[in-house]
């Protein structure tokens, strides 16, 4: 694909199939449906559209896996660092899976790598003043409006390296789902070291 694209620049595309055969990344991983259209076309609506099918993907999985019904959610936290459209993602999942009206939802977006761990630790929160509660937390990241086209080598890896896919799971703080939960947070550090200047 990339030297249909790119035969102009034939050192941009040896870079990145070198990147590409050293990154172990599987045939079952995949790009958005709009890179592959020559030219590319990294329009609003792709990227609106590459955020619902991994979401609504991973949401119908969680739902399909733990048996829980929609109307059961009273936490959503959604992240996302560098797309933040309008309706908001947590907003995009509200209607379609019809979630209840006095939801607390939560959009994160602008946050980088940090994102899950913060949301993991909003929700711990949120449970900790909310007896009886479930918080869903999505994590996503959608690369189509982010693809780059330039020569900076830099910035080619994230074209290399990140790929669709999102993950969504389940806290509670029922007594009824202790028995039932894979895993029990017990301990959650998050340090911020942006003001050190050495950084």
């Amino acid at each position: 694909m990339y030297s249909l694209i790119l035969n102009d620049k034939p050192k941009r595309v040896e870079f990145q199939m070198r990147i590409l055969e050293r990154s172990g990344l599987g045939e079952e991983t995949c790009l958005p449906p709009a890179i592959h259209y020559i030219p590319p076309t990294p329009t609003m609506n792709e990227a609106t559209s590459e955020a619902q099918m991994v979401i609504f993907s991973a949401m119908d999985d969680l739902f399909k896996k733990t048996g829980i019904m929609p109307k059961d959610i009273n936490i959503l936290i959604v992240n996302c660092s560098l797309f933040s459209p309008a309706p908001s993602l947590s907003a995009v999942v509200i209607n379609k899976y019809k979630l209840r009206s006095n939801i607390k939802s939560f959009n994160l977006s602008g946050m980088g790598c940090n994102a899950g761990l913060i949301s993991v630790e909003l929700a711990r929160d949120l449970l900790q003043v909310h007896p009886n509660s479930n918080a869903i937390i999505i994590s996503t990241e959608i690369i189509m409006p982010n693809h780059y086209k330039g020569n900076e080598r830099a910035m080619l890896l994230p074209n290399c390296l990140f790929r669709m896919g999102s993950a969504a799971i389940l806290m509670s703080n029922g007594r009824s789902d202790q028995w039932r939960a894979k895993y029990k947070l017990s301990h959650l550090v998050r340090t911020h070291r942006g003001a050190d200047a050495q950084n």
